[in-house]
């Protein structure tokens, strides 16, 4: 039988991983996770701990430790976009023990613009095609997260086809949040996402103004 505790590690800062979330790491036999998120949550002697950053690769450990209890770390919260779903379809639901929920990068992004996140649509684009554009531009309030390939730049480049400064909006992109490089820009123009550097942590945020279903003029 598998004992399998996913662990949520936050957005990546130290600060922003949870007490619990720590002392549930420092239980298990064995803690898998990529370098960064392993270097936030620590690990304790007599702990097997594996850096690995690959689905496939976590899925191999996994199946390895049968029977040992072994902490997954995820990135941000587990409920959103992470491994833990892709853990419950590969060894069943009974096989995890325990989810530890923890703080999004998404929670982390609209703190930042000092915005609720109430009713906020969340697109991903981690490894997935740019496609539903007009779907993201007809909401009020959007979170996207973005990859490498596509990163914020090429996500902003893409939704000005279909209209992303037609109606009154704030467009923020958010890049590694709660770490020292966190830094948050305001883009207002197509010349600002000219001017965009990519970074690898990205979260593109879409606000509607009040009163701005009317196109500009």
């Amino acid at each position: 039988m598998h004992r399998i505790t996913v662990i949520s590690a936050g957005p990546g800062g130290r600060g922003y991983i949870t007490a619990i979330a720590l002392q549930k790491a420092g239980q298990c036999d064995v803690i898998i996770g990529t370098e960064q998120q392993v270097a936030t949550a620590g690990h304790t002697p007599g702990q097997t701990v594996y850096r690995e950053s690959s689905i496939e690769g976590i899925m191999r450990l996994i199946a390895r430790h049968k029977g040992r209890r072994v902490g997954v770390l995820v990135t941000g919260d587990a409920g959103i976009y992470s491994l833990a779903q892709k853990i419950i379809e590969r060894f069943g639901k009974e096989a995890v023990e325990e989810i530890i929920p923890g703080v999004s990068s998404i929670q982390v992004a609209f703190a930042r613009v000092r915005e609720p996140w109430l009713n906020v649509r969340v697109f991903s684009f981690h490894g997935r095609p740019l496609e539903g554009l007009e779907d993201i531009l007809s909401c009020d309030r959007v979170a996207v997260l973005c990859d490498r390939e596509n990163n914020a730049k090429a996500v902003l480049f893409a939704l000005t086809g279909p209209g992303l400064f037609d109606e009154a909006r704030s467009v923020y992109v958010c890049r590694d949040l709660t770490m020292e490089e966190e830094r948050v820009l305001e883009v207002r123009s197509l010349e600002d996402i000219e001017g965009i550097e990519t970074g690898r942590r990205e979260i593109v945020l879409l606000i509607k103004k009040p009163g701005s279903g009317d196109k500009r003029l």
